[in-house]
């Protein structure tokens, strides 16, 4: 089921949650950067298993948030460009509803549950 085109308020509201969200992910990365790699003057790591896990752990959260905060800046993107609120496979206008739960999102449900499927 396709969506409607988004108004200029809607897209002021996008923007201001993606930056929201922006800002988020940046206080998330920097901590997180910061426990897993310390302030960088330690040469040599000599941790038991758990600190090896939890440095392991905060390294893989960091990766998914830098790749989130890649999404919202794409999504930013989108929105200069006149481009935002589009599946990207189908060109269809993705409901508000997922882009109140997912402002970041590229496809409507239906073409990101088939590119899932064809990642299986």
């Amino acid at each position: 089921m396709p969506g409607k085109k988004l108004t200029p308020k809607d897209l002021e509201n996008f923007r201001s949650q993606l930056r929201l969200m922006l800002g988020v992910l940046e206080g998330d990365i920097s901590h997180l950067a910061e426990d897993a790699l310390g302030d960088g003057s330690r040469m040599e790591f000599q941790g038991d298993e758990g600190e090896i896990y939890n440095i392991e752990f905060s390294l893989q959260l960091l990766e998914r948030d830098e790749q989130t905060a890649q999404s919202v800046l794409s999504a930013l993107g989108r929105i200069n460009e006149g481009t935002y609120g589009r599946c990207e496979d189908c060109e269809d206008w993705l409901i508000k509803e997922r882009l109140r739960v997912m402002p970041h999102a590229i496809r409507c449900v239906d073409c990101q549950r088939a590119a899932e499927a064809e990642q299986r």
